[in-house]
């Protein structure tokens, strides 16, 4: 967390404008999201983004679907689910993988929910 305080000045937070299914009342509001490596990242690589979600406390992100494969990492408690697939919590320091174009949503519960994400196209090294 001591280096995230320090990277985190430096990161360009924004609400998505787009919405989909099944997002909360408080969706608009209720979120912000930074990329850290990527397009307006702090850094740039082909192929690869790395950014941070925060949900206010009760809020669920839309259900969305996008090409590249996707890792989350959840800094603190929060539900996420994919595919067809019942809600799951991966608990703190878990992570859960999106394959290419699977419908997935997350959501926070009484607290606010913070997660990083990566996402990388075909191409691209993943090392």
């Amino acid at each position: 967390m001591d280096a995230f305080a320090a990277l985190e000045p430096q990161l360009c937070w924004y609400c998505r404008t787009t919405t989909g299914p099944h997002a909360s009342d408080n969706w608009a509001d209720g979120h912000a999201n930074a990329v850290i490596i990527g397009p307006n990242g702090v850094r740039s690589r082909p192929g690869l983004q790395i950014g941070i979600s925060l949900l206010a406390p009760h809020v669920r992100y839309p259900d969305h679907s996008h090409p590249p494969e996707e890792v989350y990492l959840a800094l603190s408690s929060g539900r996420f689910q994919h595919g067809t697939a019942p809600w799951f919590e991966p608990g703190i320091g878990g992570t859960f993988h999106n394959v290419p174009n699977i419908t997935h949503a997350m959501a926070s519960g009484a607290a606010p929910f913070l997660a990083i994400w990566c996402l990388w196209s075909a191409g691209a090294s993943r090392h």
